[in-house]
């Protein structure tokens, strides 16, 4: 490997390595201020939280129950 090969491989690769540092950074820096994300997170614990309230009525024995009286009644 001559001088000049060596000098530009190290040329390359401290270019490359600043250009995948500064992708990294940008990167990390959209995902923690990102609000829109935030919110979207809020909603769907909002969301879960709903659901698990849901299945614990639907899976209630007492739900059963009252939809036969419903059903007798109708």
């Amino acid at each position: 490997m001559s001088p000049f090969e060596f000098v530009l491989t190290i040329i390359v690769l401290s270019f490359a390595y600043k250009l995948i540092d500064g992708w990294l950074r940008t990167r990390a820096q959209t995902r923690a201020d990102d609000p829109d994300k935030a919110v979207l997170l809020q909603r769907l614990d909002q969301v879960e939280e709903r659901v698990r309230v849901l299945e614990r009525i639907v899976t209630d024995e007492r739900f059963d129950l009252k939809q036969q009286f419903k059903d007798l009644a109708s």
